[in-house]
């Protein structure tokens, strides 16, 4: 995904929970404070910089100017070593994670794969506990 409005509104639905409207021809986001114009969540680091604190995203610079940002836990990490200790397992897929040389956009994209992920480990809990089980 490219970033832009479309993202933009992504982000604000899927990961901030907002209402996204059309208010005289321009987007707007509804936030429990109020209306506000969308943020360009996946162009400017000052509203990617929201989403990376929502997400518990971890941004490391990588040789080249291109960033690896890597959602963590959806509580965090418990300390800098239980984060290092999960990095040199190298499985970032379940995680939701993102290289390339556009922070904002990285941790947009980030993020959304997080959510999906973490959606799609609680249908498998959800699915795994109801499941009846069998004995022989």
């Amino acid at each position: 995904m490219r970033p832009g409005r479309e993202l933009d509104t992504k982000i604000a639905e899927d990961i901030f929970g907002h209402t996204v409207l059309v208010k005289q021809k321009v987007l707007h986001e509804r936030t429990p404070g109020g209306d506000r114009p969308l943020r360009n969540y996946s162009k400017e680091i000052q509203w990617a910089w929201e989403v990376a604190k929502k997400m518990n995203i971890t941004m490391i610079p990588i040789e080249g100017g291109t960033w690896f940002a890597m959602a963590g836990k959806e509580n965090g990490w418990g300390s800098p070593g239980e984060f290092i200790a999960y990095l040199t397992t190298g499985n970032f897929v379940d995680s939701g994670a993102a290289v390339g040389d556009d922070a904002p956009l990285m941790i947009c994209l980030a993020a959304l794969k997080a959510l999906e992920s973490r959606k799609v480990q609680k249908v498998n809990l959800s699915s795994s506990e109801s499941a009846p089980s069998q004995t022989h």
